[in-house]
């Protein structure tokens, strides 16, 4: 295979991981059933490790990136991706609800310019998943009653979410040695 068919093959992994993480973010803002975002985390776990198996790297081409290499690529772009559309998720809807704006549907007002805005400047990025990670609880519904189970607990949430991509990717590394 030709080191041009190479580049775009990794062209086109990267990008679907991008439009993979993407949809996560969108999928467990708008979703409120916690066993469903972890369902729908298990697949991006899932995805992530056989993007990562499959890939061609290191001694089979002449791109010179090890699967280490990818694994932490790939887990940078989801740590960013990730948060800042959940972020601008949360902002938009924030905003819609206690400003007192419109009624939130199912996705808020101004959401994807938000999320554009986001994901295009890391300034915007950092104030807005700042924000975000200061003020957002995870909180669930049962019928008449509300639990929220405090920020800590979300905030471990939200870590171990990103964290656990990369140890899962790590040692399903180990499969193919590179």
């Amino acid at each position: 295979m030709s080191i041009k068919n190479q580049y775009i093959g990794l062209s086109l992994r990267i990008l679907f991981i991008v439009v993979v993480g993407i949809f996560y973010a969108i999928l467990t803002s708008i979703n409120p059933f916690p066993i469903l975002n972890i369902l729908i985390w298990l697949t991006l776990l899932w995805i992530f490790k056989s993007v990562i198996k499959e890939t061609k790297i290191g001694k089979e081409t002449k791109i010179g990136l090890t699967r280490i290499g990818l694994i932490v690529l790939f887990t940078m772009l989801l740590a960013y991706l990730i948060p800042g559309v959940k972020s601008a998720f949360f902002i938009s809807e924030f905003n819609q609800l206690y400003l007192g704006e419109d009624e939130l549907g199912l996705f808020p007002n101004l959401w994807s310019s938000e999320t554009t805005n986001v994901l295009i400047s890391f300034s915007v990025w950092y104030k807005k998943v700042s924000f975000a990670f200061i003020q957002e609880v995870f909180y669930y519904n049962f019928g008449t009653s509300t639990i929220s189970i405090g920020l800590l607990v979300t905030k471990t949430i939200k870590i171990i979410e990103i964290l656990w991509l990369t140890i899962f990717a790590g040692l399903n590394a180990k499969d193919k040695k590179t």
